[in-house]
């Protein structure tokens, strides 16, 4: 079979240009460090890798949450310790005030030491976060959580917890509230309490002790309420620690499968880019040598 000029070319382009191909896509795995450098060089493997992706997103998504919800508690959890300490403060006071053989420069000094408590606790549940939200006041971050515009403390925002996932099918509430923690009951809580208590200090009427015990009690509960809810805060802490280990092992291995099948194997790549070069070089060689070719070289 007869081969003409024309169809020597195509073919020795052809040739080349395959070579070519070869080459650059050598180069450019080399280059990347990628074996897949698109879906065609591995159709199972890029599948693979597509769906490994997905799950190491998904994992770096449970962790940022992990990461935020423990921010959030943390906060929450440092202003509980400082409620927590001004409550037991303000029971001591409370117990002093009782005694009847209190000067009225110590009354003085115990009323104002209320107040600056009372007001420390107040703020403490108005805490915001870096956004200016309300810590406390359930998913009515805008609301804050206790409101004395009326002249006595009234608790808002809701009871509602902020839900976050954090595994997959696992969801984390992200706060406590204020209305879980200051409400007694029948709308009454401590910071009323102790304004009560705080007019009976100054002028003291027949319900004097009747009012301490009740400041008592609604001291001890509250306290109660505040240790309550930072026990809750520690458990929390201890089971986002062990899923924050959990998909941090996770990710390992999923990074692990991932460079198995995306790694190149340099020793191998190096192979054909030499072949795809020695290839091209007689490719060209032959292509130059056989076109120099004329009649009077066949005769």
């Amino acid at each position: 079979m007869r081969i003409s000029d024309t169809q020597f070319s195509q073919m020795m382009l052809q040739s080349l240009q395959t070579n070519n191909a070869g080459l650059g896509h050598v180069l450019q795995q080399m280059a990347t460090g990628d074996r897949l450098t698109k879906l065609s060089d591995d159709p199972m493997a890029s599948i693979k890798l597509l769906n490994l992706d997905r799950e190491g997103s998904a994992i770096d998504q449970y962790q940022n949450n992990i990461a935020n919800v423990k921010t959030t508690l943390s906060s929450q959890e440092v202003y509980l310790d400082s409620i927590s300490e001004s409550l037991k403060n303000m029971r001591d006071l409370v117990l002093w005030g009782s005694n009847g053989s209190l000067t009225d420069v110590d009354r003085d000094g115990m009323i104002t030491e209320l107040k600056s408590l009372r007001d420390s606790i107040a703020s403490s549940f108005n805490a915001q976060d870096e956004e200016g939200h309300y810590l406390f006041s359930g998913t009515l971050t805008n609301t804050a959580a206790v409101n004395s515009a009326s002249g006595s403390y009234v608790v808002e925002g809701n009871s509602d917890k902020r839900v976050v996932t954090v595994a997959k099918g696992v969801t984390m509430e992200s706060n406590m509230t204020a209305q879980e923690i200051l409400n007694l009951g029948g709308g009454q809580n401590v910071l009323n309490q102790i304004d009560v208590l705080i007019a009976e200090f100054d002028n003291p009427s027949p319900n004097f002790y009747t009012e301490v015990d009740n400041s008592l009690v609604a001291i001890d509960d509250t306290l109660a309420n505040v240790l309550g809810s930072m026990t809750e805060i520690g458990g929390r802490h201890n089971n986002l620690d062990l899923m924050g280990s959990a998909h941090g092992e996770n990710k390992l291995f999923v990074d692990k499968v991932t460079s198995d099948l995306s790694a190149l194997d340099y020793g191998e790549a190096s192979v054909r880019l030499s072949n795809f070069m020695a290839a091209l070089e007689a490719t060209q060689a032959s292509y130059v040598k056989i076109n120099d070719l004329n009649l009077f070289d066949r005769i």
